[in-house]
């Protein structure tokens, strides 16, 4: 046989050989990426879309200014948020009714857990910490909600809330200084305190930005804070104020004879403004305003429309399908 022949069939041998190992060596890589992804308590080899950041907003507790505020304020700028739900709160004072949170959730809200009672988890018997995850998520899967995700109660969790989180939720939301989630883990994402003044979230977010990174800001009541003088009366829990000549309109909480703590319904009150209680008829002039959360949050999701129109607002769960898809890989739950 000629040996130009030979030769010919020994390198066509070896390429063959090379490819086959090639691909088993890819299929294999690819099958081991997979069954990862298919684990229900791990996705630390998911990343954050690198090409879009993400931003999302979650209101702890189910407040009632989820609805009364919230709701209008990311309706009008064509967003979406997170609530967070006590199932034992729901329908008392000054907390979301079952019908409020159809609405949210019609509205493209994502409704998720925040356990039953709102204990420590971490100061609690494990036996107490599966009636909590597991209750709160049947109560409000029974009232039509749709539920994948949970939030600690003051963002405290160990290794045994984590394992039993595993069982009832895709995800848990933690606080911790660590600002933005990598979705390293999964039952630990990582969220940062809305309560700070503007000028420091504004560096957050564009920190978020430019690293394409997702972040997560969460908040509790919406309110606002004022100083008075000249107060004539006593305010009733519950009433509406009118500010004047601003046009604002708020809901009282608590207040004494120099401070107020209201819920800011609609406008902007303003220095000088005359406060006047609805039913009591009480009236103080506004002297100073200590802080707002309503405008906060407006002049937050302004600025990032502005700065950053291709950073997506997102759920919880939206969040966590974007990594997935942009994997292009499976996912169960």
């Amino acid at each position: 046989m000629c040996p130009g022949f030979l030769n010919t069939v020994i390198n066509k041998k070896k390429l063959f050989s090379s490819l086959t190992t090639i691909i088993l060596i890819t299929v294999s890589a690819l099958f081991s990426l997979s069954s990862c992804c298919n684990s229900t308590n791990d996705i630390k080899f998911l990343q954050t879309n690198k090409l879009v950041p993400l931003f999302t907003f979650v209101f702890d507790d189910g407040n009632e200014t989820d609805y009364i505020v919230a709701k209008d304020i990311f309706k009008e700028e064509g967003e979406v948020a997170c609530s967070a739900i006590v199932t034992d709160w729901i329908n008392t004072n000054d907390h979301l009714t079952v019908s409020q949170l159809h609405e949210l959730q019609n509205d493209g809200w994502e409704i998720l857990s925040h356990t039953k009672t709102h204990p420590k988890l971490t100061t609690i018997s494990e036996n107490r910490i599966n009636t909590e995850l597991y209750q709160s998520k049947v109560v409000l899967e029974h009232l039509g909600l749709k539920v994948n995700n949970l939030v600690y109660p003051y963002n405290k969790y160990n290794d045994t809330t984590i394992k039993i989180a595993e069982k009832y939720y895709r995800s848990v939301r933690g606080g911790r200084k660590i600002r933005y989630v990598s979705i390293s883990e999964q039952y630990q994402l990582v969220s940062y305190a809305n309560k700070h003044t503007f000028n420091k979230i504004k560096d957050i977010i564009d920190n978020a930005y430019s690293e394409k990174q997702w972040l997560i800001l969460f908040h509790h009541r919406i309110d606002a804070r004022i100083k008075l003088v000249n107060k004539n009366g006593k305010y009733s829990p519950g009433e509406n104020l009118s500010f004047e000549p601003s046009g604002a309109i708020g809901k009282f909480i608590k207040g004494n004879s120099t401070a107020m703590l209201f819920v800011p319904l609609s406008g902007t009150p303003l220095a000088n403004d005359t406060v006047t209680g609805q039913l009591s008829g009480a009236v103080a002039h506004l002297d100073k305003v200590d802080y707002n959360d309503r405008e906060t949050i407006i002049e937050l999701i302004e600025y990032i429309h502005n700065n950053y129109p291709d950073m997506r607002f997102v759920t919880i769960n939206e969040a966590l399908d974007t990594a997935i898809a942009s994997l292009r890989l499976p996912f169960q739950r």
